[in-house]
């Protein structure tokens, strides 16, 4: 019979860490001293006191090591299970790392910022609550038929938008709810009493001036961290913030670019600039 010291000794286990295993039916020693309460152990028990180290050196857990060492599980089944849980983790931790770097870098990447001059444009729009539990498809799929039923809503006034849509993302008026509201440009406002049925509707106007937009393609989307801007947003505001003005983000737009198939490419974002020192915007 073996002390726990010599079983530590030739295992490579701490002593602290054979005491452990026992109160856990792990590694139990083979008879305990009822008088000094020394544990004693087999030379049986080196074998699987070696693969509980191996098992824990390699990560597995205490419990998936029970499964092959105490309750007789085949070892491959629990690897097996073991890797892939391994392997996911090790993905879920490549795509942070690339978000990391996305964000990191954003400020110094040659994103396409383009400035220009816009003239005021009326628009229309439905407001759409984003429930912050769906799916990217999903969504996407609601602001979609969200734009469609104010297209048709207009155009059986004889008020048809009068170009490519937009959104802008906003807070609720009590902050509680993240809304999209989904815009159309027209020539002049619909009729009074107008409406798009089962939606709540705005009407507005975008100020003439200079605007800030960044775009990005689909195919070259950056990794992005859940609920946080996009790089390309983050370069838009540095970018705003070098040239001493104020983007109004109340007024963004966002819109889908279009690939000459007429199919969406890409998204870019546009921002109305104004002076530090007053409300009118750069000249």
């Amino acid at each position: 019979m073996m002390t726990i010291g010599e079983v530590a000794q030739l295992t490579g286990l701490s002593v602290k860490a054979l005491r452990l295993y026992d109160e856990q039916g792990l590694l139990e020693p083979a008879c305990v001293d009822s008088w000094s309460r020394y544990r004693r152990y087999t030379a049986a028990q080196l074998v699987p006191a070696v693969q509980l180290v191996a098992l824990r050196r390699a990560g597995v857990g205490l419990a998936d090591a029970a499964r092959i060492l105490t309750k007789g599980e085949p070892a491959e089944d629990v690897l097996a299970e073991f890797r892939a849980r391994v392997m996911a983790e090790r993905e879920r931790q490549d795509a942070a790392l690339a978000a990391a770097w996305a964000y990191l870098t954003a400020p110094a990447r040659a994103w396409d910022l383009r400035e220009r001059e816009v003239a005021a444009q009326p628009w229309v729009g439905v407001v759409l609550p984003m429930d912050p539990e769906t799916d990217e498809e999903t969504a996407t799929e609601q602001a979609n038929e969200a734009f469609t039923a104010s297209w048709h809503a207009l155009a059986a006034v004889g008020r048809k938008p009068t170009g490519q849509c937009w959104s802008v993302p906003r807070m609720s008026e009590d902050g509680s709810v993240l809304e999209l509201v989904c815009c159309w440009p027209v020539a002049g406002p619909p009729p009074e009493g107008w409406s798009v049925p089962g939606h709540t509707v705005m009407v507005g106007e975008t100020p003439a001036g200079p605007e800030l937009s960044v775009a990005w393609r689909h195919d070259d989307q950056a990794p992005m961290i859940d609920g946080a801007a996009h790089p390309a947003l983050l370069a838009l505001l540095a970018e705003v913030e070098r040239r001493g003005v104020v983007a109004d983000l109340s007024m963004g737009r966002q819109i889908v670019t279009m690939d000459e198939t007429g199919e969406g490419s890409g998204v870019e974002f546009a921002v109305p600039l104004r002076r530090r020192d007053q409300d009118t915007p750069v000249s």
